[in-house]
């Protein structure tokens, strides 16, 4: 699973959130945000589904299967 880390970055900017206040949101830590923003690590599934909860959007979206023209692993 590879998670399209800007859409998560652009979400968190949108909605004004430093990586410190939406980690406290989705119960995890600043760096792990951070990580997965850089594209260090990918958050597990439960992480993944509190972030999309939290920001009302689909796990589709954020694995971008969305887009047509991204793959799907």
């Amino acid at each position: 699973m590879v998670v399209n880390a800007q859409k998560i970055k652009e979400l968190r900017e949108k909605e004004n959130l430093s990586t410190y206040a939406l980690a406290e949101k989705v119960y995890t830590s600043q760096s792990m945000i951070t990580h997965i923003e850089n594209k260090i690590k990918e958050p597990s599934v439960g992480l993944l589904l509190r972030i999309a909860d939290y920001f009302k959007v689909s796990t589709d979206y954020l694995l971008d299967r969305d887009n047509p023209e991204a793959k799907i692993s």
